[in-house]
């Protein structure tokens, strides 16, 4: 009797490697990842290539949904647009509770039959309100060159 091998466990490092790629054909340039933001990393930090205004923060998170959106909702204070993204199982009831609630999108990652990872945008996210560019240019960097839209 042979073994069966097992498909290898999905890993935060192959999710944030599915958005990536996601995000980079919706034409974003993926400009940092792991970027320290008060205690906590931000697992994509990204923008538009030609704007540089559009900025994009991904909490990524192989479980624990609630706890993603936790730390999401930080990212809102330096990002036009934040998503969570998880993987498509059991939590996604929950999950899309919170994405709409929050107005934080959620992206879905999901496995194929060959073990490849990809990613799709579940749920849009609403616009940040709460956006300080003073914050932006102090978690960036003046070396990033981003255009920051005045605000009044």
């Amino acid at each position: 009797m042979g073994y069966v091998k097992d498909k290898p466990k999905l890993s935060e490092r192959k999710i944030v490697k599915a958005v990536s790629a996601l995000l980079e054909k919706k034409g974003y340039n993926v400009r940092k990842e792991e970027v320290q933001f008060c205690e906590r990393f931000i697992d994509i930090l990204c923008w538009k290539n030609k704007s540089r205004s559009d900025i994009v923060a991904v909490e990524a998170k192989v479980k624990a949904p609630t706890k993603a959106f936790e730390q999401a909702s930080r990212y809102r204070y330096i990002a036009d647009y934040v998503y969570v993204a998880i993987l498509r199982d059991s939590c996604n009831k929950k999950s899309i509770e919170l994405s709409t609630s929050t107005g934080i999108g959620l992206i879905f990652v999901r496995r194929d039959s060959l073990d490849r990872y990809y990613a799709t945008i579940e749920i849009k996210p609403k616009k940040s309100i709460y956006k300080d560019n003073g914050l932006v240019k102090y978690v960036l960097g003046d070396n990033y060159n981003i255009k920051l839209k005045r605000t009044s």
